[in-house]
């Protein structure tokens, strides 16, 4: 499952990477543009929306295998007991997982309606909007279940759970 984990996170660093170096070429070019030339790049705005898409929806996936995203410590704000703080975990885990199978279900419902839309400066397809939010939710489906997994049997791929975390204030 390592391996599995590894791979989503190797490659949403990799995408992420990617669209983050585009979104900076878009906009410097629409910067350019201006500059030089006094003129806009029609296209430039809905490129950068596109690759910000990529570039959040993907990347959450590597935060997702990680186990390194927004979250409310529990155990180290109110000093639970670390049982309690893992079924905690495994809780928020599970809604996680509610709430992504939401939004994958979501994104593979609207991808055929929106197929046919073009983009206006584009023509692009309106679906290659709502692609990365399908496959980033799927990826942090399959990262949250991984780290589910892990944290039910301790052995965590990566930390912080429960068992893994030790209070630093206790080493000192």
């Amino acid at each position: 499952m390592n391996a599995i984990a590894n791979t989503i996170a190797r490659g949403a660093i990799l995408v992420a990477g990617i669209a983050l170096f585009a979104i900076l070429a878009v906009i410097g070019a629409q910067i350019g543009a201006r500059v030089f030339t006094g003129n806009s790049l029609s296209w430039s705005d809905e490129l950068a929306r596109l690759f910000f898409l990529y570039l959040v929806f993907i990347g959450a996936a590597e935060t997702s295998v990680r186990h390194t995203h927004i979250a409310v410590d529990l155990k180290d704000t109110f000093r639970l007991p670390g049982e309690i703080d893992r079924f905690l975990d495994l809780g928020r885990m599970v809604l996680c997982i509610a709430v992504l199978a939401i939004i994958a279900v979501g994104a593979w419902k609207i991808i055929p309606v929106v197929e046919n839309m073009q983009r206006p400066a584009t023509r692009l397809s309106t679906a290659w909007m709502y692609y990365p939010v399908l496959v980033g939710s799927v990826l942090m489906i399959v990262a949250t279940a991984i780290n589910f997994i892990a944290c039910i049997a301790r052995t965590s791929p990566y930390p912080p759970f429960a068992d893994d975390n030790k209070d630093k204030s206790d080493s000192r």
